[in-house]
């Protein structure tokens, strides 16, 4: 359980940090171009993660376990899938509702992947918790789904949304929802019945995700303008964006070791304390206090994860 927790506390870190980058990024952007931004950025966090996970597995010398993985149609096929669910998909998802509903109801409906999880991996993975375990961690997904909902209350603007990009945005939220779900369900599922090395299903995964995202951006650029406004190339900048994709390379490997050893379930409710951290790491980043509401958020978050982490 430990990996999962470290996982969310890493994560938590990469999400405040790479906030920074994007407030960087899309000053003097049109509101309508900032999701266009959070893709690339989304996209840019990916590829380094790639590269470093490529690198990684070099220095452990994997990359033959990753050929063979590879080899293997009958299960290469459902992790590629996965990779894009939760990778591109996902993310591409979060992207995009955030800048049609709002960043705070898309973090509040995004923060429902355990749930959706939970439900398919009873399905095919055939875990199962006790009642009280199952009643902690829907509190928690509350708690942590008010948390992202008041974390970004502060920093919200008056805009009013038009009921079709409403429709897109809880759309979008929803794949979200599926493609990480999705996700920690298929990596429990590679790794305890089909005996894939965590770390090789990971390095397939960032490679998808990060080709899918290329195959995607690309084309782009050379269509939208929004993408040939420079974003800030000191070289502090270019560092903060290595830094915080290696955190989110640190964070996956973590993650999908807790789902080996402990199971999708466990791991998401370790893996979703990112709130608390990513919250805390905002707010020294800020220099502000944050209200007691989300406090009692991280507390209730914290006791939820304690409790379904638990061996009894």
């Amino acid at each position: 359980m430990k990996y999962s927790l470290i996982s969310g506390l890493f994560w938590g870190l990469d999400t405040a940090l790479l906030a920074v980058l994007v407030a960087l990024s899309v000053h003097g952007l049109t509101p309508s171009a900032v999701w266009y931004v959070g893709v690339v950025g989304a996209c840019v966090h990916d590829v380094v993660c790639a590269v470093i996970l490529w690198i990684y597995m070099a220095c452990r010398s994997k990359l033959r376990e990753t050929v063979a993985l590879c080899k293997r149609t009958k299960l290469i096929v459902p992790i590629v899938l996965s990779s894009l669910l939760g990778g591109s998909i996902g993310m591409t998802g979060y992207a995009i509702a955030a800048s049609n509903i709002g960043a705070g109801y898309a973090a509040a409906i995004s923060a429902l992947y355990p749930a959706f999880g939970i439900v398919l991996s009873s399905i095919v993975l055939c875990e199962r918790l006790s009642a009280l375990k199952y009643c902690a961690f829907a509190v928690t997904l509350i708690a942590v789904g008010v948390l992202g909902y008041c974390s970004c209350a502060e920093s919200s603007t008056a805009t009013v949304f038009s009921p079709g990009s409403i429709v897109l945005g809880l759309i979008a939220a929803i794949f979200s929802v599926i493609g990480w779900g999705s996700e920690a369900v298929a990596c429990a599922w590679a790794t305890r019945k089909q005996s894939v090395d965590d770390e090789v299903m990971l390095h397939v995964r960032e490679t998808v995700s990060a080709l899918s995202y290329a195959l995607l951006i690309v084309p782009l650029c050379t269509i939208l303008p929004v993408f040939s406004v420079k974003i800030m190339q000191s070289a502090g900048f270019i560092a903060l964006a290595i830094f915080i994709a290696l955190l989110g390379a640190a964070s996956y490997l973590c993650y999908y070791r807790g789902i080996a050893q402990v199971g999708a379930t466990r791991a998401m409710a370790g893996n979703i304390t990112y709130a608390v951290w990513s919250m805390i790491a905002a707010a020294l980043l800020s220099q502000t206090i944050p209200p007691l509401i989300a406090w009692v958020c991280c507390v209730v978050i914290i006791a939820g994860t304690v409790v379904v982490a638990s061996e009894k």
